[in-house]
């Protein structure tokens, strides 16, 4: 008891020494597997409260406690948070240099107790051999992974947590698997009886196809499976290194979705109804979560859903900083948008006289019709009105946009306040996916003229489900009373989530839903939604690298913004083009 007592001060004395604050009471301290204190991680955990904002750390280990292998991701963020600190601290502390070997190669001698995960030693070693000066001996994600954690000691706290949020989101199932048991309070047998009651109220309400499809999406929400893939790159076959049982998908995965997102803006029963008309080919066993965001306050006192919260709250004032340092470029943008826009409805949509044989007299032809028999001696008022318009405005919200989060927002604003300043209808709202919702969020409906700064909402997050969202979208459509409709998708043109595409051949498989399978599905959507009669546009917001992506799936109807100036001009003759040809 003395030993592991006076062990404990050392530890303390260390991180204490690192920080230069000797009231801390450290979450995390280390020992070796004889139980001694290690100097070098215990400086390191000293050194991350002294270097970095470490209240917005604690927060990020917390918010990482969510998913049931945390203890996986917190030694994952520790590796990245050596570097940083090492290089830090090297210059002040010299000693350091031979710590960190003597570390290193304890390391790869095996005289460090390996870690249980197979995948986090193999990059706990390449990250020492990196360090000793040696080849790493890594390839594809894994050598991804690497560099990715290789923390410049430059960044500061919030650019380190962002890069390491778009680790876990790009190279891992990060929460996915997540499964709160205590949240089901009903048996097997009870719930059956209430998806029961559930379809026998709604085959009174419903058509035949719709109720089909109900009482599918029941029985495929029973029960799902799935394996987890680390791709490496350049092979043709996927090796699962992991699978995740989700038992019972319903209403807890319902209540974590809500805790994270925002409550839902409909009834679970239209949810429900919503999944099982969309949610079925390629996106079988997807679920729907529609939302605007707003905080539940059911959730006040879940400090992960306190800290999710947060981080959007502070996405949008960075969205409204950047919006405000860059106002007047952005407000020619919006004036450049509106005219061009107003000048193709004058020119296209005004009415028009045509000479007619009915109509208004004009007394100047009745002589043609006397000596020439010309019967169109009227004028007749053409109505040039194709119908009323409307616009939605559907935003990628991936993770893979996260780098662009502030300028997306701004575009979108762009585009919703120019159409709204012509007297068009514009619906907002964004999509991303978790497990295996994807979730709608809304910022702004069509009467809502007054409320396009909620645009500014927007954040990233999770994956990107393109084809069902764009599904998802063309059926809300389907419901106004517009004539003529247009979609606006502001998009990267990555198609990628975790959730598979379930394989129609006898033996059955699942698929990722990335590369050429998520190019394919997405073409596949807009081509239907095109097909029945919808206008559907692109905004591309992505690399040169994937340029020829959004051709296949968009055709010539996208516009590539190089110059951030003639977003108005690019943006402007596509809106133009479609403007005529409805």
């Amino acid at each position: 008891m003395n030993r592991i007592r006076e062990g404990n001060k050392r530890a303390l004395n260390i991180i204490w020494n690192a920080s230069n604050d000797y009231s801390l009471d450290p979450e995390f301290k280390v020992f070796d597997e004889n139980g001694e204190v290690d100097l070098y991680w215990n400086y390191i955990i000293g050194a991350a409260h002294r270097f970095y904002d470490y209240a917005l750390l604690e927060k990020f280990f917390n918010y990482l406690k969510i998913d049931r292998d945390h203890e996986f991701y917190e030694k994952l963020f520790w590796l990245g948070l050596e570097n940083c600190i090492f290089n830090k601290g090297k210059e002040e502390r010299p000693v350091l240099y031979n710590l960190r070997r003597n570390y290193g190669e304890k390391v790869l001698r095996g005289e460090i107790e390996a870690f249980e995960n197979s995948l986090l030693e193999e990059l706990r070693k390449a990250h020492f051999k990196r360090a000793l000066g040696i080849d790493p001996e890594v390839t594809g994600n894994l050598l991804n992974i690497l560099n990715d954690l290789e923390f410049d000691s430059s960044l500061n706290t919030e650019e380190i947590i962002n890069i390491m949020e778009g680790i876990l989101k790009k190279y891992f199932r990060f929460n996915y698997g997540q499964y709160e048991r205590n949240e089901v309070k009903e048996s097997k047998d009870t719930s059956q009886k209430h998806h029961q009651k559930q379809v026998e109220y709604w085959e009174k309400k419903l058509s035949d196809d719709e109720m089909t499809a109900m009482k599918t999406l029941y029985l495929d929400s029973a029960e799902t499976a799935r394996d987890v893939y680390l791709e490496r790159e350049n092979e043709k076959i996927k090796k699962p290194l992991k699978k995740v049982s989700l038992l019972n998908k319903g209403d807890s995965e319902r209540l974590y979705i809500r805790k994270y997102y925002g409550s839902s803006i409909f009834s679970r029963d239209k949810t429900l109804v919503l999944e099982g008309i969309l949610c079925k080919d390629n996106h079988k066993n997807c679920y729907l979560h529609f939302t605007r965001g707003e905080f539940d306050k059911e959730f006040e006192n879940d400090v992960n859903a306190v800290y999710y919260n947060n981080a959007s709250l502070k996405q949008r004032e960075r969205n409204l900083n950047h919006f405000k340092e860059n106002y007047i470029s952005y407000q020619n943008s919006i004036l450049k948008l509106t005219n061009r826009i107003r000048n193709t409805m004058l020119a296209y949509f005004e009415p028009y006289w045509v000479k007619s044989n009915f109509g208004r007299l004009n007394i100047e032809t009745v002589w043609r019709n006397v000596y020439i028999n010309d019967n169109e001696i009227f004028n007749r008022l053409f109505n040039n009105d194709k119908g009323n318009i409307s616009v939605d405005i559907l935003l990628d919200a991936s993770a893979s946009q996260q780098e662009r989060q502030e300028i997306i927002a701004a575009q979108g604003y762009i585009i919703a306040e120019s159409f709204t300043r012509c007297g068009i209808p514009v619906r907002v709202y964004s999509f991303s996916s978790l497990r295996n919702f994807t979730v709608i969020t809304l910022y702004r409906d069509y009467e809502e003229v007054d409320k396009n700064m909620e645009i500014f909402n927007y954040k990233t997050t999770g994956c990107n489900r393109d084809g069902l969202a764009i599904r998802t979208s063309l059926h809300l459509m389907e419901d106004t009373d517009y004539d003529n409709k247009i979609l606006v998708i502001l998009s990267d043109c990555k198609p990628n989530d975790a959730q598979c595409t379930p394989d129609t051949g006898i033996k059955q498989e699942q698929t990722k839903y990335a590369g050429a399978i998520g190019i394919i599905d997405t073409a596949k959507e807009v081509k239907k939604g095109i097909q029945k009669g919808n206008s559907i546009l692109c905004v591309f917001t992505g690399e040169d690298e994937d340029i020829t992506t959004a051709k296949k799936i968009y055709g010539h109807s996208f516009a590539r913004i190089h110059n951030p100036d003639r977003f108005a001009q690019v943006v402007g003759v596509l809106m133009q083009n479609q403007l005529k040809n409805l």
